[in-house]
């Protein structure tokens, strides 16, 4: 496979953005654990490129969040510890209550659409009683869109991209909910609400519905990694199975 001067393969993306997005869907996926060496040996090797992009993707990462260099270690995935979920999900709630307010006001066909969709998606999952790994990771990942589209329809294009790298942080924090504390219906009653507000144009609405989405999902998983900080989240809490009781 020819690759030109700039390291890209040919008819390509860059082997940086390769190396790139490739880790990043392993961090997110949960297939590289919060708290693990990110040892560029093995990762250059499983993402099958040199030394050099990986380190520029490396470094991206650290940028966005998902990844912390440690002199004379190397890097590491984000391990989240309570005191900076605590300030994580303030700077959320401050911005994703004025993005629903504003996205319920200029909200435009295509948000709309998107919305819907989304929706419509999700409502094959509600029907079904319990959910495999597979589906369920889809379900996240979807509610999680729905917090994208509806930063992208504030238009605020600063506020939207603040929120976008801010979900990327809480992606694996959203597990809590599913995997360790028994949330996971709530959320999805108050995504119907979110997106019904937005929809029906009510800014007041969507706003409260927002906030108090935020709020419950930041009591929860500042709960769950104090305890695990504490040595004792496997006797505080029973971790929940892999296929979820669709409960409503």
């Amino acid at each position: 496979m020819a690759r030109s001067m700039n390291g890209t393969v040919e008819g390509s993306k860059p082997l940086s953005q390769i190396a790139y997005d490739a880790l990043r869907a392993m961090i997110l996926s949960g297939e590289v654990k919060p708290g693990e060496r990110l040892s560029e040996r093995d990762l250059a090797r499983r993402v099958r490129v040199s030394r050099t992009p990986l380190r520029e993707a490396l470094g991206r990462l650290e940028r966005d969040g998902l990844a912390v260099s440690k002199p004379g270690l190397g890097y590491f995935a984000t391990e989240f510890d309570p005191a900076l979920v605590e300030e994580l999900y303030e700077f959320r709630e401050i911005l994703e209550v004025q993005a629903s307010r504003l996205a319920a006001r200029r909200i435009g066909e295509t948000g709309a659409r998107d919305l819907r969709d989304i929706m419509r998606q999700l409502a094959r999952f509600a029907r079904k009683k319990k959910l495999s790994m597979d589906e369920l990771r889809e379900e996240v990942n979807l509610g999680l869109r729905i917090h994208e589209v509806i930063a992208r329809e504030s238009g605020n294009a600063l506020v939207a991209d603040a929120l976008y790298q801010i979900y990327d942080r809480v992606r694996l924090l959203t597990w809590i909910d599913v995997l360790w504390y028994d949330t996971w219906s709530t959320t999805r009653r108050e995504h119907r609400d979110l997106v019904a507000a937005v929809l029906a144009h009510d800014a007041d609405r969507a706003a409260k519905v927002a906030q108090r989405h935020v709020r419950r999902s930041r009591e929860g998983s500042v709960h769950v990694l104090k305890a695990q900080h504490a040595g004792g989240a496997a006797r505080s809490m029973q971790v929940r199975p892999i296929a979820l009781s669709n409960s409503r």
